[in-house]
């Protein structure tokens, strides 16, 4: 029986107002920038030669230059207002108070006893100052944010660092608690790519984090409208910013309120966010740059105020467009890299050899551009594309019923069962929809299925494989059989660890490589070393699950002394649906962020860029952004650092480590390894 093919899609993507003078310490986490234009430079190790400091390690007051640096007294600070994610939900402006809870800490960092202040609470986002009608304030949303500053430094000269968690839809709370602050979680991530997984719901230990970057900044966690504890403020709502392009412009308006309300105007500025903070981010620097000062007060130090000075981006993506899952058209070379190091993980693969993982990444790189890139280009056809694509996921169907039954009878029984039978025409359905285009085909399916699974599906493999050979491009045939074809074919298996038949599978998606590569089980897209218990979870429940709700929920009264009756909104995935995914400018009608980087790059040559991968993230590979950034005239430009880790890279003890030292090096203006070479695509 034939049944017409339909294409195949995996749908991934990739969670009152006060003095605005910043004089007073009963409201203020942040000490304003000192108004002696003689203060001592900033030093980022520690305390400078311009740096006085008391010998007694409980004095809290520092003095530079004869100016006492003192940090503001702790404040308990009861937040009463509810806070919905809603589409729809606005607060009223007389409902925001901007008052910051502040709590006073201490921690060591490389030796040195280093005092700080963490502070939580919301400041409103206003709307770019009108020239036509300057004193006019129009107050967007209210913003909430996670803080953390060094008091024995002066801010003037202190960098500051915005940061993200991507989504779109997701709260601070992922990065907050696993990445840069002075304490985190220990997850156990690690442990979970060694395929130790651990319970969502298990506690998790609160540590001094070795990898802070307090040392070298002051961090600053921010929350878009809809998640968190940030909400729009009428007559606007929640959903008025949930695109590319009011999203960029609220959390724009954030940084220059924040710049505002604390004096950083003259500070070093930078942004650093993950996943899909590699589009909203470049936006963002986009209009601050193109701004420089015109949306910042007049710095009361007499000091030239700083619009940007950098981006760091941790597994970004850079293009929506470029996700081979969603759209059978596009090309997976970019992700075929990251097949590679998951396929040696799992040692499934065996193409590296004794090559160190950068070098077999090099290896990897060449292998794309000099035979992927051709063979691809014999192999494309438009048709060829759509019956391949159904061909793989009918055959990985098929794998999958026969390996869950011994033999067709018993599959016959679990259909016909009565206590299974409705199981069997959920599943039928299911398949149905995601096989068949033509409605009016996909109940013949479900019939037959529901009488004889494994014959049915074995039927429809054997249909969909007849559908690729009438589909193969004239060239295709005979190039599989010339000596380039065959090695090519024998490379291909050695490099992704898959027993496929190139001639029909070539070119499979991250979807089927992660349900293939190690039979029984399924890997995670966050993580490919984790082995899921059923496809479809993150590579470890635990980042994005019970245990970070539980933290935050903690963390708010203890670390900042933060209380609030409203729950924490962590992630609303739900943000995605009503979600602007295009731009609104005619020059940048895709869903990237690529030309507001080259805009920003272009526009102030002092701003630098860099971006954090993990070898083993098929969410956002790192390949794919190496190819983004060459595409965009970019390549060697913007550094792509590499660690052994997943998209979440900070979650391994390892990669942190090794991404810590990448940062200070970036903060400190230096190459994060001189004998490296960049990485340059042609």
């Amino acid at each position: 029986m034939k049944y017409w093919i339909a294409l195949v899609s995996a749908s991934l993507l990739l969670t009152a107002c006060g003095d605005d003078s910043g004089n007073t310490n009963t409201d203020n986490a942040f000490v304003p920038a000192s108004t002696d234009p003689n203060v001592g430079t900033f030093v980022s190790t520690g305390a400078g030669p311009n740096v006085n400091t008391p010998k007694d390690p409980e004095t809290t007051e520092v003095v530079i230059k004869g100016v006492a640096l003192v940090p503001p007294e702790d404040h308990v600070l009861e937040d009463k207002n509810v806070y919905s994610a809603a589409a729809d939900a606005s607060l009223r402006p007389a409902d925001v108070d901007e008052t910051p809870a502040v709590k006073n800490h201490q921690i060591m960092i490389n030796g040195k006893l280093v005092k700080f202040t963490a502070s939580a609470g919301h400041l409103i986002a206003y709307a770019p100052k009108d020239t036509k009608n300057p004193a006019a304030k129009v107050e967007k949303a209210s913003m909430f944010y996670m803080a953390y500053t060094r008091e024995d430094l002066p801010k003037e000269n202190r960098p500051v660092t915005f940061l993200w968690n991507g989504g779109p839809g997701y709260s601070s709370a992922f990065l907050h608690l696993g990445s840069w602050a002075p304490k985190r979680l220990k997850t156990g991530a690690s442990d979970v790519a060694q395929g130790s997984p651990k319970s969502e719901t298990k506690g998790f230990s609160w540590i001094d984090n070795a990898e802070t970057l307090l040392d070298k900044t002051d961090l600053v966690f921010v929350d878009p409208p809809g998640t968190g504890l940030s909400q729009a403020i009428a007559p606007y709502k929640n959903s008025d910013f949930w695109g590319m392009e009011a999203d960029a412009r609220v959390n724009r308006d954030f940084v220059v309120r924040f710049v505002n309300r604390y004096g950083r105007q003259s500070s070093p500025k930078y942004l650093y966010g993950e996943s899909y903070d590699g589009i909203r981010l470049p936006i963002v620097a986009n209009l601050l740059v193109t701004a420089g000062s015109g949306n910042f007060d007049p710095d009361k130090t007499g000091r030239k105020p700083v619009a940007l000075s950098g981006l760091m981006l941790g597994s970004p993506v850079l293009n929506l467009g470029t996700n081979c899952s969603q759209n059978a058209e596009v090309s997976c070379a970019g992700y075929l890299p990251s097949y590679a190091m998951a396929a040696d993980y799992h040692g499934t693969g065996t193409g590296r050899g004794k090559a160190t993982a950068l070098e077999y990444i090099e290896i990897l790189r060449t292998f794309v551009t000099e035979k992927y890139n051709p063979a691809r280009k014999i192999w494309y056809a438009p048709r060829l594309v759509a019956a391949k694509d159904i061909y793989a996921e009918a055959k990985g169907q098929y794998d999958t019923a026969t390996g869950r039954w011994p033999n067709a009878a018993s599959a016959r029984q679990w259909a016909i069962n009565v206590e299974t039978s409705q199981e069997a025409k959920r599943k039928a359905t299911e398949l149905a929809n995601v096989l068949i285009a033509i409605p009016a085909e996909r109940e013949s399916f479900i019939t037959d299925f529901t009488t004889e699974p494994v014959a049915t599906l074995e039927q429809f493999v054997t249909n969909a494989k007849q559908e690729v050979e009438r589909a193969l491009t004239l060239a295709w045939r005979p190039y599989a059989q010339t000596p380039a074809g065959l090695n090519f074919f024998k490379e291909m298996t050695s490099i992704t660890g898959l027993a496929a038949d190139w001639l029909y599978e070539f070119e499979a998606s991250p979807v089927q490589f992660l349900t293939r590569l190690v039979p029984g089980s399924s890997l995670g897209f966050f993580d490919a070393r984790a082995k899921l218990s059923h496809f479809g979870s993150p590579a470890a429940a635990l980042y994005t699950g019970a245990g970070f709700a539980d933290a935050i929920r903690t963390a708010l009264p203890e670390m900042f002394n933060y209380h609030n009756v409203s729950p924490y909104m962590l992630r609303d995935d739900s943000i995605r649906g009503p979600w602007k995914f295009e731009r609104e400018h005619k020059l940048q009608p895709y869903r990237t962020g690529l030309p507001d980087l080259v805009a920003t790059l272009k526009r102030d040559p002092a701003v630098r860029a860099l971006a954090l991968h993990g070898y083993y993230d098929l969410l956002t590979p790192f390949h794919q952004t190496e190819l983004g950034l060459a595409g965009a005239g970019l390549a060697g430009s913007v550094p792509v650092e590499l660690y052994e880790g997943g998209h979440m890279l900070f979650d391994d003890d390892k990669a942190r480590a090794q991404a810590k030292k990448t940062l200070d090096a970036f903060y400190d203006g230096r190459p994060a390894d001189a004998s490296k070479p960049a990485v340059v695509l042609h």
